[in-house]
């Protein structure tokens, strides 16, 4: 997969300069416990993980990268992806484009009302929980359809309108909001909510809310399917440092730092969640972020992507942990929660 490459190998993606004013990364290493720097340095030794970071209460306390990756070298998110657009949706909602996360899909995106999408809220879709019957590996509704939409063979409006129907259990379908079920489709369905309800392009938005608001250094960009929007669910790629600020940023939003509107919505993405019976790991879900780890303190929320791309938050302690990798490896969840044990 290497970072960069995947990135500079496409012609459908956009590119977004830096941010007008860059937040500034503090850097205090050598101060973590020595248990605790041991366990990230043996992280570091795998040839899978591309680069590792530490941050507690807003400083660099670790840093790690591989010599294949520079300081401007674009890394990839996939899923991790899922949880800007919550984010952005967030924005959206505070900003008055939104007037309620109960309101119906439909009510923005007309296109979708005959379809599952359409006739859930917005909230149900934020917690996987559209109900539609579009959900296979890796949230696909069918093999190869992400490539599919990164080659601009077939759009996520086409998908969502192809994978349209309810889905049913026992015999019975499934209602909005009523069982969590990972799909990708789910959050192309929020980027279309975004886009018609403030009137401009999902990456644009990203471009006057997120990135400006997270100090975003270097050039960041997302891959684009036929229809020139932004895919939504996978393909976003930042540097190592704009990763950290994006971290960074999402503590802050949850912490009052840009405003009490966006705390609020913060507070309900990361604690209003729903049950997660089919994964290993994780044992709830809230607006597009993983949750409830056993064994880890409940406020701890997650940003997944597939491969082992991870950003894991303590709110009570105010670290975070930032990986890029080609490998799911679970002792990035242990090294959180050995962490946290720890005292300041």
């Amino acid at each position: 997969m290497m970072a960069g490459g995947l990135y500079a190998s496409s012609v459908h993606k956009t590119s977004h300069a830096p941010a007008a004013v860059v937040k500034e990364l503090s850097t205090k290493e050598g101060r973590l416990p020595p248990e605790i720097a041991a366990q990230a340095s043996a992280l570091t030794q795998s040839q899978q993980r591309i680069a590792l970071a530490l941050v507690e209460k807003g400083e660099v306390v670790f840093k790690y990268r591989t010599d294949t990756v520079s300081d401007t070298t674009l890394i990839p998110s996939f899923s991790m992806a899922k949880s800007l657009t919550s984010i952005m949706v967030g924005y959206a909602l505070c900003d008055g484009k939104i007037k309620n996360l109960n309101d119906k899909v439909a009510q923005y995106v007309p296109e979708l009302s005959e379809t599952a999408y359409g006739k859930a809220s917005i909230k149900n879709i934020l917690h996987m929980a559209s109900g539609a019957n579009a959900t296979a590996a890796h949230g696909e509704p069918q093999a190869g359809f992400s490539a599919q939409l990164r080659d601009q063979k077939i759009s996520q409006l086409e998908g969502l309108l192809k994978y349209k129907d309810p889905q049913t259990r026992f015999f019975k379908k499934v209602e909005p909001g009523e069982v969590f079920e990972y799909k990708n489709l789910d959050t192309a369905t929020l980027s279309l909510v975004i886009e018609k309800a403030t009137g401009q392009a999902f990456h644009q938005w990203y471009e006057a809310t997120l990135l400006n608001n997270a100090g975003l250094q270097h050039p960041t960009g997302w891959f684009l399917d036929k229809d020139q929007r932004a895919i939504a669910h996978a393909y976003f790629f930042a540097t190592q440092d704009d990763w950290i600020r994006l971290a960074i940023h999402s503590l802050d939003l949850l912490k009052g730092k840009a405003g009490g509107c966006m705390q609020a919505y913060m507070t309900q993405a990361t604690n209003d969640r729903i049950r997660v019976l089919n994964n290993s790991q994780f044992q709830e879900y809230g607006y597009q972020f993983w949750a409830d780890i056993p064994g880890m303190r409940k406020d701890v929320f997650w940003k997944a992507g597939f491969g082992g791309q991870f950003i894991g938050i303590d709110p009570s302690t105010e670290r975070i942990v930032v990986v890029s990798s080609t490998d799911w490896n679970t002792q990035v969840f242990s090294l959180l929660q050995n962490w946290a044990h720890q005292k300041p």
